[in-house]
């Protein structure tokens, strides 16, 4: 079911009806932790199926532009929303170049249902699935999302960033900003994985998890861009 959320800018309460329509910026968050992005952003919101984020934005950008708008689109999701229920239509809709924009937030766990093991645990990581640590040969090896992202023809931007010190929140703001405009430049699929923390599933304190973050996945999952079409 999709859920169309209206900006802050309609008044909450007032007696409205059929939707209005979406502004020109529109966001595409999937059920699941993201789903509450409309709570904390000012755009058009669209709640879409777990795992179909990039889907539905492509429905809605193709639709805008048949329109004559080519609205602004991009999705915010989670690293198992993006990378295991959603890998075939976030993958795909690189391939296929959409003119999109994916965020993913990647904590490593399914953070929402409990801390399970997901696609981008890393090896040894103990989750509440996985109480002896990520194995190579029970559960194979963790995707690395971007590195992936970045070898789609489609795909026009790809860079992993991390939110532990100042320092890499400005860096992760700059490559969203990069995201952003590559899209609007008509550049094709582009795509920003943010290495975030899980304090309550880590079972650490918020400063322990960004020590984590720097110190150990980091190694798993180095950050940098991997693909920059105008820098090629």
């Amino acid at each position: 079911m999709l859920v169309y959320s209206p900006p802050k800018s309609i008044k909450q309460g007032s007696n409205y009806t059929f939707c209005s329509g979406c502004d020109h910026g529109v966001a595409v968050a999937s059920s699941g932790c993201s789903v509450f992005l409309y709570d904390f952003l000012d755009v058009d919101c669209i709640e879409s199926p777990h795992g179909r984020a990039c889907a539905v934005a492509t429905g809605i950008k193709r639709a805008s532009r048949a329109k004559g708008e080519d609205k602004f689109v991009f999705t915010y999701q989670g690293d198992g929303d993006f990378a295991s229920i959603g890998l075939s239509e976030s993958l795909h809709s690189a391939l296929r170049g959409e003119n999109i924009t994916a965020i993913c937030i990647n904590n490593t766990n399914y953070g929402m249902t409990g801390g399970q093991l997901g696609p981008t645990t890393a090896m040894g990581q103990i989750t509440s699935t996985s109480p002896t640590g990520r194995n190579r040969e029970y559960h194979g090896f963790p995707i690395k999302t971007a590195e992936h992202i970045a070898l789609c023809d489609g795909s026009s931007y790809s860079a992993r960033v991390a939110l532990y010190d100042i320092k890499n929140i400005i860096n992760a703001k700059n490559a969203i900003k990069k995201a952003f405009e590559y899209q609007l430049k008509g550049l094709g699929f582009s795509f920003v994985e943010i290495l975030s923390s899980c304090p309550t599933n880590w079972k650490l304190s918020p400063k322990d998890s960004h020590e984590k973050i720097k110190n150990e996945l980091t190694l798993t999952y180095p950050i940098g861009v991997f693909k920059d079409i105008e820098n090629e």
